[in-house]
């Protein structure tokens, strides 16, 4: 996958992963008895997010060709500086306004950081069985 369509597709799985999450949260807040608000420049800065972590992907560009420690430091690298993000924005944003908020914005990271590699991963193994289908596909024509 060329770097920009990555890095759109991961803006989007950021973007969507954070909204659901946000919305399940919503709803449990709700049930529990709490009034929920969104200000109203909450969701471009939740896309605005979403476009700041995808950016650092770069630093995971060509991975299969490494070796076992380099991916671990590089992917360590990238997940601290994708939280250092995260966490500036929710400060900047009013994401949070006491420890309590703050852990949940840092649990809500963690899980967006998981999804948005295994939802990638799928996504690369789905272009490569379409890449060896249509080279099968060739090379019976031939």
């Amino acid at each position: 996958m060329n770097i920009t369509k990555k890095l759109f597709v991961q803006s989007m799985a950021i973007t969507t992963a954070i909204l659901f999450l946000n919305g399940i949260n919503a709803v449990i807040q709700h049930f529990a008895g709490h009034d929920i608000s969104l200000q109203w420049y909450h969701p471009i800065t939740i896309v605005l997010t979403g476009i700041l972590c995808a950016l650092p992907t770069v630093l995971l560009r060509n991975e299969d060709q490494w070796d076992r420690k380099t991916f671990w430091v590089r992917v360590s690298v990238h997940c601290l500086l994708l939280y250092l993000i995260v966490a500036g924005a929710g400060w900047l944003f009013g994401w949070y306004s006491d420890p309590e908020s703050f852990a949940g914005v840092s649990i809500t990271f963690f899980i967006v950081y998981v999804f948005v590699w295994l939802s990638g991963h799928w996504l690369d193994k789905q272009d490569e069985k379409k890449i060896n289908h249509a080279l099968d596909t060739i090379r019976d024509n031939e």
